[in-house]
Order: C-alpha cells, then sequence, then structure tokens
C-alpha cells in the first residue's frame, strides 16, 4: 500500500528545540518521532511512503535515506513554497491511481490501520479518517457523525463553546484515488479548509473510524515531553552509553539519551535529556527538555523548562518556567527563580 507523510512544517511551535532538529527528527525514547511513524506504517502493510516536505529538507531525507533501513521504499517531493495539506497531498501523489493513506508527520499513535483500510472497503468509501475523542476540541478539525458513521460535518478548529462533537480529526487519511481529480498541487490549500467539510456538505461518503488507541500530537516542547513520559518503561528509561553516577537518581518516568552524564547526587525526574547532556553534580532537572550537548552545573535547578541544544546553565543557576535558545549561557544572575 502507498502513503504519503506530511512533514512540511516549519516547527514553529517546538521553538526553541526545532532551531537545530527538524520536529518530524526529535526523540521518542531514543528513537525520532519520524521512524516510529514509519515502522507504524509498515507494520500495517506499507511498503511504499513519499515523504512530502519543504525546502529546506534535506536532514529528514538524510536520516530517512530510500528507507531500506526500515523495510521500505521511501522517496521526497519538495514544495518550493508552501502548499497547504490540500496542495502537498495533490503534488505528491499525482498520476496515482489506487488507494493511499496519508499521515501527518508529527503524530504518535497506536491506530489499527489496518483495520481502517478494512472499513473503507467495507463502506465503500472515498475518503475515510481517522477519528480520536478528546476533552478540548477546538485546536483541531472536529467531526459530527450520523448513525451509520458517514461525517456530515467538518469544523475546523471552532470556538470550544461551538464544537459540535469532542471527535476529532486525528491525522490518518484513506483516499480514494479519483479524489485528486478535485484537488488542486499547484497552490496552497487546506484539505480541513476545503475539501473535508465539502465532501461533508455534499453528502459524500467520507465516513469516520473511530479509535481509542494511543494518540498525540506532538507539536509543542510539552507534548514531545508527555509522549517520551507515556512510552517510557523502567528498560528504556536510560540509553546504552549514558553514565548515571551510584549516587545520581532518575525517578521515572524519564528519559536519559546516549552519551548524557547524570553525575554525583544529580537528579531527573519527569523530564526528557537527548544525547551528550551533562547534569552536574547535585544538580535538579524536573518536567523539562534539554536538547543535546545542553550542560546544566553543579547544583544548578531547571523546572518546568526547555532548553534547546548547546545551551549551558551555569553552576547554581535556577530556571523555572523558561525557554533557552541554542547556545545560551544563563548565569546565575540572570536565571529565574
Amino acid at each position: 500500500m502507498l502513503a504519503i507523510v506530511l512533514v512540511g512544517g516549519e516547527g514553529t511551535r517546538m521553538r526553541p528545540l526545532s532551531a537545530e532538529t527538524p520536529k518530524h527528527l526529535m526523540p521518542i525514547v531514543h528513537r525520532p518521532l519520524l521512524e516510529q511513524l514509519l515502522d507504524h506504517l509498515r507494520m500495517h502493510g506499507v511498503d511504499r511512503v513519499r515523504l512530502a516536505l519543504r525546502r529546506p529538507g534535506e536532514a529528514i531525507e538524510a536520516a530517512v535515506g530510500d528507507g531500506s533501513r526500515l523495510g521500505l521504499r521511501v522517496d521526497y517531493t519538495y514544495e518550493d513554497e508552501p502548499l497547504g495539506s490540500g496542495g502537498a497531498i495533490a503534488h505528491a501523489a499525482a498520476g496515482w491511481d489506487e488507494p493511499f493513506l496519508v499521515c501527518n508527520g508529527d503524530i504518535i499513535t497506536d491506530l489499527d490501520v489496518t483495520a481502517l483500510v478494512e472499513a473503507h472497503r467495507a463502506r465503500g468509501a472515498e475518503l475515510s479518517l481517522s477519528l480520536h475523542e478528546v476533552d478540548d476540541p477546538s485546536p483541531f478539525g472536529v467531526v459530527v457523525l450520523d448513525a451509520g458513521g458517514r461525517i456530515t460535518r467538518f469544523v475546523e478548529k471552532p470556538p470550544r463553546a461551538e464544537a459540535p462533537s469532542r471527535l476529532i480529526n486525528a491525522g490518518t487519511w484513506l483516499f480514494e484515488p479519483g479524489l485528486l481529480r478535485e484537488m488542486d498541487g499547484s497552490r496552497f490549500n487546506r484539505v480541513e479548509d476545503g475539501l473535508f467539510p465539502r465532501l461533508a456538505a455534499e453528502g459524500r461518503a467520507i465516513v469516520g473510524f473511530r479509535s481509542d488507541a494511543y494518540w498525540i500530537d506532538v507539536g509543542r516542547p510539552e507534548s514531545l515531553l508527555r509522549a517520551n513520559l507515556d512510552r517510557v518503561d523502567a528498560e528504556t528509561a536510560v540509553a546504552p552509553g549514558a553514565s548515571v553516577a551510584p549516587t545520581a537518581r532518575v525517578e521515572l518516568p524519564a528519559v536519559v539519551g546516549a552519551g548524557s552524564t547524570l553525575e554525583a547526587g544529580a537528579a531527573v525526574s519527569r523530564s526528557l535529556l537527548w544525547e551528550r547532556v551533562t547534569v552536574g553534580a547535585g544538580a535538579v532537572v524536573r518536567d523539562s527538555v534539554l536538547a543535546t550537548g545542553v550542560i546544566v552545573g553543579a547544583g544548578a535547578v531547571v523546572e518546568r523548562s526547555v532548553i534547546a541544544h548547546g545551551a549551558v546553565i551555569a553552576a547554581g543557576a535556577w530556571l523555572v518556567d523558561e525557554a533557552i535558545e541554542p547556545r545560551a549561557y544563563v548565569a546565575p544572575a540572570a536565571a529565574v527563580r
């Protein structure tokens, strides 16, 4: 089966972490998010994937290559100007004549894609959307279903009080190829604002596939942290090659990346440490994300903060609810308590 994975977003919501690493390559328990998504597709019968990228996207292409390492055939399309989800799909799928999946590249889910495909075929659908129920649907596309599971209304990002349901578009879609005739790959357009609401309003065979599977939109540092803490366990918390002093503490859930060092008396809890992070003697890191190469000096405290690549938090500093840019130096007097 064919699939398109949309990885063209700029990652602005993931700043400052996305300044040096595309969000699709950020770690989920020691493996890039995108690699885990591709693994999930392969497990459900996908054998060919096209990654829809914007320039510059070479870091993603370098990381994934031709997909053979993951048991897939992977190729790429590039947008010189933003095309939006609709333009990107039409551009990437031009000439295809068989059904294809489309996935948002910043989603982690245990969705049963095989069951979605089977339900799509059984219903004779033109388009199937995976759906997930949330408490606050306002940041997402919200759907209304009839008794047979057809989507009768699609509203993108309604105010919370006006949302017609709590069922949201969960970012995995199955298209029949005939829909490509109704899509434009030459200009910016979004299926969430155009195609999906129109098909619903026209009474077309656009159906919902409800799932209670694990699902998270990894679009912000806090959701990146949550995804890691949700999926880590005692065996995977500390990566091979990390060094944890006998008197240091890793309080689960927490993730400590390869090449990281926790010195004597250091404590890390509910946090994500990427690779080659140093937490100095007696330092404390809580509820935080520390990117590759960050150094936390002896006795410092980092709490509810996001520290980008290579930043240095000086010994004795106290940092709470802060976002620190790459390569920054935070002196004790400049820190916030």
